[in-house]
């Protein structure tokens, strides 16, 4: 069990999130909540499973965990949202598979015991980059990437998303580090424990600014396609989009699209991941976006976000 100290953090938690609880902002009455362990930050162990009287038509809703799913169509496709709060860090989780492997996101998300899940940034065929995953350092290769920006959770579970630089060739692939950057990481690390870091990119907002269009990066960003973003709102708040394309296959978001779209929704930093045939959202057990198990990719990693209360499902 927790000791006092972590009932007390509990309790405050408790009160900075009274509307997650379903009370009003009146109620003066003192507010006790039970006593869940946190998942482990270091390590890949799994959720719990969510009880099924849990799940509504538009969401899910227990004591440590609220979501609330829609979808928006558009001409251009449909726009899959997830806006989540939760009350403890180690609620936002990671999963990668073997090295050198791929997985499907369904798959993983099931397996992690998922209430809602995404993919993450596909490193498994990756030259470079500096990836870490639920503390644990997966990748920080030789050759690293210089145009692709960097989002880092840290421990209390705020993005801090760090910008590389925007000019750099071969794809963004540099055997040199850019000094500012460089001094921006090693600052972020002294100040922070780095729960997750993901090598993708590129920025979407940055402290509430929606960040201009780079003219250098590693992927393609000016044609409308299906994609995948995640950004945070305010204190363990957070938005989860995936953009499907249209059912004739030609179209889905551009990158303006996509970060103003994060804006609309509240966010103060966002970033965007691994889109195209890799973007899905996994919500409810199945995929709630518009991709068949048959058109599934496999990648090598997924987002997702669990309960903290053990109902005595795991096992089922």
């Amino acid at each position: 069990m927790i000791n006092r100290g972590m009932r007390i953090a509990a309790a405050l938690l408790c009160l900075l999130f009274l509307p997650l609880f379903g009370l009003a902002e009146d109620v003066v009455e003192e507010v006790v909540l039970p006593d869940y362990e946190p998942l482990p930050m270091d390590d890949f162990t799994f959720g719990h499973t969510a009880p099924e009287e849990n799940f509504t038509e538009d969401g899910y809703e227990d004591a440590t965990l609220s979501i609330r799913v829609e979808k928006i169509v558009t001409d251009t496709g449909t726009w899959n949202v997830a806006h989540v709060r939760i009350v403890h860090p180690s609620q936002l989780r990671t999963v990668v598979t073997a090295k050198g492997k791929t997985n499907k996101i369904s798959t993983m998300a099931r397996a992690s015991r998922a209430v809602l899940a995404i993919g993450g940034e596909y490193f498994a065929s990756d030259e470079g980059g500096f990836i870490v995953r639920m503390g644990k350092v997966i990748q920080s290769r030789k050759t690293p990437y210089e145009t692709r920006d960097l989002l880092c959770i840290d421990e209390n579970g705020d993005f801090h998303i760090l910008v590389r630089k925007r000019d750099a060739k071969n794809n963004g692939r540099s055997k040199s580090i850019n000094p500012e950057f460089a001094a921006q990481l090693k600052r972020l690390t002294a100040e922070h424990t780095l729960v997750n870091v993901f090598d993708f990119g590129p920025a979407l907002i940055i402290d509430g600014v929606v960040q201009p269009l780079p003219d250098t990066y590693a992927f393609n960003l000016k044609h409308r396609e299906p994609r995948c973003a995640i950004g945070q709102v305010g204190p363990l708040e957070y938005v989860v989009v995936v953009v499907d394309a249209a059912r004739d296959g030609k179209s889905g978001a551009t990158y303006e699209e996509l970060a103003a779209f994060m804006a609309e929704q509240g966010c103060v930093q966002a970033y965007n991941l691994d889109g195209g045939n890799s973007a899905l959202m996994f919500f409810h057990g199945a995929n709630f976006s518009d991709k068949s198990a048959s058109a599934e990719r496999s990648v090598s990693d997924i987002i997702y976000f669990a309960t903290l209360i053990d109902s005595g499902l795991d096992g089922d």
